[in-house]
């Protein structure tokens, strides 16, 4: 059991360092995008990747270690699965702040509540994995 949470952290610490390598470039490239200057898009835009948001979330929520046979084969497997959906609810709420950014400004309550979001997605990660305890 604690080479299953070493494992959970390195995945999520994996994540982590990947989705803060991405801030800036997708920072620069929405800033930099027609969206910067035309925000009926940008909100349709946000849109579209709040539905991202929502899939990831569910599917995080979804997805239970207590299915699973600790095998090294259906281990890894739910490591990949929860990391895909950890990315891609990362991408999706970076994309989210950049958005409302150029909507409306700056907002710190924004960047707060993504993330609460992020973090409590995380603790629901190793929450599902500690009930197999």
């Amino acid at each position: 059991m604690e080479q299953l949470i070493k494992e959970n952290i390195i995945k999520n610490l994996i994540v982590i360092m990947v989705l803060l390598s991405l801030y800036l470039p997708i920072h620069q490239f929405l800033t930099d995008s027609p969206l910067a200057q035309d925000k009926p898009a940008a909100g349709d835009i946000l849109v579209a990747v709040s539905i991202i948001a929502v899939c990831a979330c569910f599917g995080n929520f979804a997805f239970t270690y207590e299915k699973i046979k600790i095998t090294p084969v259906q281990k890894y497997i739910a490591h990949i699965t929860t990391a895909i959906l950890m990315f891609l609810l990362g991408i999706s709420l970076m994309c989210t702040a950049e958005l409302i950014f150029i909507i409306m400004g700056y907002s710190i309550l924004i960047h707060i509540l993504i993330i609460l979001l992020y973090t409590a997605c995380v603790g629901y990660d190793f929450w599902d994995m500690y009930k197999l305890i």
